[in-house]
C-alpha cells in the first residue's frame, strides 16, 4: 500500500473516531427513551419511542431523520403519518 493511500485511510479513521462516533452516540442517547407527546389525530397523550439507531446513523450527513418505532396509539390507528414527530419537544 502506498504512503498517500495509507495517510488518507488514517485521516478517515481519525475522523470516524473523533467526529462521527461521538455524534452518533449523542443522537442515540437522546432518542432511545420513550417520550410523551400529543397525538395530532386524537389530541390525546401518546407514548412514542423513536428508532434511535436510524436517527444516529442519519445524523452524520445532517439533522437526524426520525421514525416512530413504537407508539401507544398505533393499535387504535393502523395508519399513522407520524405527524407527532414535528413536536419541538422531541428534538
Amino acid at each position: 500500500m502506498s504512503a498517500p493511500m495509507l495517510m488518507v485511510m488514517v485521516i478517515l479513521a481519525i475522523g470516524l473516531v473523533y467526529v462521527a462516533l461521538p455524534v452518533m452516540a449523542d443522537v442515540y442517547a437522546r432518542f432511545r427513551r420513550r417520550r410523551t407527546v400529543v397525538c395530532p389525530e386524537t389530541g390525546l397523550d401518546a407514548e412514542v419511542r423513536m428508532d434511535a439507531w436510524h436517527a444516529a446513523v442519519t445524523a452524520i450527513p445532517g439533522p437526524p431523520r426520525l421514525h416512530v418505532a413504537e407508539c401507544s396509539r398505533r393499535l387504535e390507528h393502523a395508519v399513522c403519518g407520524e405527524e407527532c414527530l414535528s413536536d419541538p419537544a422531541l428534538r
